[in-house]
């Protein structure tokens, strides 16, 4: 019996064991497999770092209208837009470069304040997306879990940037594509009440995944943002990807005050 007893005790504490294991598939894959899985998926590390510059056409159409826009990017963080409401024959542009943040206004270059040049320059401003190099970027990356989303599942890791700013970032499970990214993004307003600035809470949705010289980016990404008790629905279609076209850094820095891009 005592036997029988010692037996049955350790095949409990292996059943506990298995039962412990299968409760937790998260913690089998670290936030490194995870990440690393990302990385692959995309197309791996060494033909992301391959890309220097991108020029991205895209189409924002909103319920009531469109906007054309087309946006560059070069690496470290280098980003201008150059958006085109329809019926404009001229582009409004905006940019992040290496010393600051600036906007069009009226015909007038608006300098943005540093809170939103290291928010826009570490969220925006990212050129492979913050799970690549997290560590050396000083960023928090903590898995939470394997979750349902939409008609599948996704890995939803945490995401704490170097300044501070939270990103909630689904990993689909099958893919390991970003499906999507949920946050709050800081806005040029201010609230009169607290001094601080106002927030939007976004949600991106990522499909459409195509390749652009071996790398994979989203066609097709909808957008909901939510501030103010007032939800606005973006929906943006990709027309071309262009990787490695010459971009001088000129390119991002704000034009003459008056001038207009």
């Amino acid at each position: 019996m005592r036997v029988s007893g010692f037996r049955a005790g350790a095949l409990f504490a292996l059943a506990a064991s298995f039962s412990m294991l299968s409760s937790l598939p998260v913690s089998a894959q670290s936030v490194d497999d995870i990440v690393t899985k990302h990385i692959q998926a995309r197309g791996g590390a060494d033909k992301l770092k391959a890309i220097q510059t991108l020029k991205i056409t895209r189409t924002v159409a909103t319920p009531f209208s469109s906007v054309a826009m087309v946006i560059y990017r070069k690496r470290p963080n280098l980003i201008r837009w150059e958006q085109t409401p329809k019926g404009q024959p001229a582009a409004i542009p905006r940019a992040i470069n290496a010393t600051g943040a600036w906007d069009m206004a009226q015909g007038k270059v608006v300098m943005r304040p540093e809170t939103l040049v290291v928010e826009g320059r570490e969220i925006d401003g990212d050129f492979d997306g913050l799970l690549v190099d997290w560590k050396e970027k000083g960023h928090t990356v903590t898995s939470e879990g394997r979750q349902k989303l939409g008609t599948g599942e996704a890995y939803k890791l945490k995401v704490v940037t170097r300044g501070g700013t939270s990103r909630d970032v689904y990993l689909d499970a099958t893919t390991f594509l970003e499906a999507q990214v949920v946050g709050k993004v800081r806005l040029p307003a201010m609230d009169p009440k607290t001094k601080e600035h106002r927030f939007n809470e976004t949600v991106l949705v990522f499909s459409d995944w195509r390749d652009v010289d071996g790398v994979k980016f989203p066609f097709s990404v909808d957008e909901e943002r939510t501030g103010g008790g007032i939800t606005q629905s973006f929906a943006v279609y990709t027309e071309k990807i262009e990787a490695n076209v010459p971009l001088e850094d000129t390119l991002f820095a704000a034009p003459a005050v008056g001038g207009g891009g």
